[in-house]
């Protein structure tokens, strides 16, 4: 039988390392393990006669949870929780993202964001915690380091996202300063770093919990690039600083060569617990479907192939197509067609008591809809002239996920009504954005217009303020429903 080259070349060099850290033939061996060598693995792990190894052997697959360590002021935080299922009868793995603002009850401390289990009792309480809140067990855990996180980027290369927007942010107690243009970057180890722990835009940790899901697609599909292998020397060499485990180092091997050997990147799925936010206590919170957290990780792999599932994106992340339009916070279908397991009652919620404007309702799955495909960040501007009406409504607006670049004062303060105003020869995604913040507030299809001192799709606040405030008060209540 002969080998390619490269696979020649790969099984030498990592041959080589292993027998420099002293494992030797073990490492190469395990490495090329397969499903049976994965169970023996386990096996001597939790113990064969153990009730999780029986639960292993049934079902076929395990669960295991990462979480990226992040010292904030000194404090250690779980930054990046991904509850992780390895299905290896079936040959699949699904990435659940869990926001670290999920309201939780963490053994021991009561009613907490999830986040703070790791700061209360490392990844031993934030695996009973999240066991807690899925009603699935774990069988190992994966600490990411992110102090050494970017050596290791920077060993494989870097690696290349499309940036949705111009991420800016400045905090120069903390000595960070995050500045990323939009478009198709190559970052490196910082730049990359930067990129997943940003937060401050309009979906928060939501928002940050998508981007890391494109950083670890982009750091998949860069470890199966072929021009890595130049690198394993001093990629090998940068892992064992970046992750600590509770899995024996044989096992760690024979799942990075399951994954590389036996699944393609087609059988990689990622996901993210639905929910809404909500404010308890003065206290912001991601409350989560669990239900349809449990859709996801449940179905059948060849459902999931097959995208007929039930929880919306499961097959919108798919890795194997690698787009970007995995479900955004408040996860239903553009069309309003498809919606979270679950969430049926919600559905055909109406507001219709504080409709203004054009008389349409509005219902919680078309409140989704716009704010999900409205791609152009918009301006508040005060035409009223009473003060902090701008900032009244741009604070409401950004609690649903609208992103609000600018406040500030209309031309003149005599606007009767409320306008959305949008700049000449603005392109199409600036106009989609004006009509669809035009619908949301009630404004009439005649006050939606072009302007010459428009830089933004632009809600101009009027004196019928009052009824502005009063529907986006119903709109934000709808919206955590």
């Amino acid at each position: 039988m002969r080998f390619p080259t490269k696979k020649i070349l790969l099984l030498v060099l990592i041959g080589f390392i292993a027998a420099a850290a002293g494992v030797g033939a073990r490492f190469y061996f395990a490495l090329h393990a397969d499903s049976k060598d994965i169970y023996n693995s386990i096996g001597k792990s939790i113990g064969q006669n153990s009730a999780e190894y029986e639960e292993f052997k049934k079902q076929g697959s395990f669960n295991m949870l990462i979480m990226g360590e992040d010292n904030v002021e000194g404090s250690r935080r779980s930054d990046t929780i991904l509850f992780t299922h390895v299905d290896v009868d079936d040959k699949n793995v699904r990435v659940l993202s869990l926001p670290r603002d999920t309201k939780v009850e963490i053994p021991g401390h009561g009613e907490q964001k999830l986040n703070h289990a790791f700061a209360f009792g490392g990844p031993e309480l934030m695996e009973k915690t999240v066991e807690n809140l899925l009603g699935k067990s774990i069988l190992y855990y994966v600490v990411v380091d992110y102090d050494s996180f970017p050596e290791l980027v920077d060993a494989l290369g870097g690696i290349d996202i499309d940036v949705k927007k111009r991420m800016r942010y400045t905090d120069h107690a903390g000595h960070l300063d995050i500045n990323i243009q939009a478009g198709p970057q190559h970052m490196n180890g910082i730049t990359a770093l930067h990129f997943v722990r940003f937060r401050h835009d309009a979906l928060g940790d939501i928002g940050r919990v998508q981007r890391q899901q494109q950083f670890i697609k982009a750091l998949i599909k860069k470890a199966y690039d072929p021009r890595v292998l130049v690198n394993i020397p001093q990629i090998t060499s940068k892992l064992f600083k970046v992750f600590k485990t509770d899995m024996s180092p044989t096992l760690a091997v024979q799942l990075a060569g399951f994954v590389q050997n036996e699944l393609g990147r087609e059988r990689i799925f990622f996901s993210t617990l639905h929910g809404t936010p909500a404010m308890i206590r003065n206290l912001s919170y991601w409350i989560g479907d669990v239900g349809s957290a449990n859709a996801f990780l449940d179905v059948s792999i060849d459902k999931l192939m097959s995208h007929d599932v039930i929880s919306n994106d499961a097959n919108d992340g798919r890795f194997g197509n690698l787009s970007l339009s995995y479900s955004s916070a408040m996860d239903e279908s553009a069309d309003g067609k498809k919606q979270t397991a679950g969430a049926s009652d919600d559905k055909n919620t109406k507001l219709s008591s504080i409709d203004s404007g054009n008389g349409k309702d509005i219902t919680k799955t078309e409140l989704t809809s716009i704010i999900r495909s409205m791609s152009e960040s918009i301006a508040v501007l005060n035409g009223d002239g009473a003060a902090g009406v701008s900032d009244q409504v741009a604070s409401r607006l950004q609690k649903m996920g609208v992103d609000v670049e600018q406040t500030g004062n209309a031309k003149h303060f005599d606007y009767q009504s409320s306008n959305v105003v949008y700049p000449l020869n603005a392109g199409a995604g600036v106009v989609d954005t004006a009509k669809k913040l035009g619908r949301l507030l009630g404004i009439p299809k005649n006050l939606v217009r072009q302007s010459r001192q428009a830089f933004y799709p632009s809600i101009i606040i009027g004196h019928d303020k009052a009824v502005i405030i009063k529907r986006l008060d119903g709109l934000l209540e709808l919206s955590i429903r």
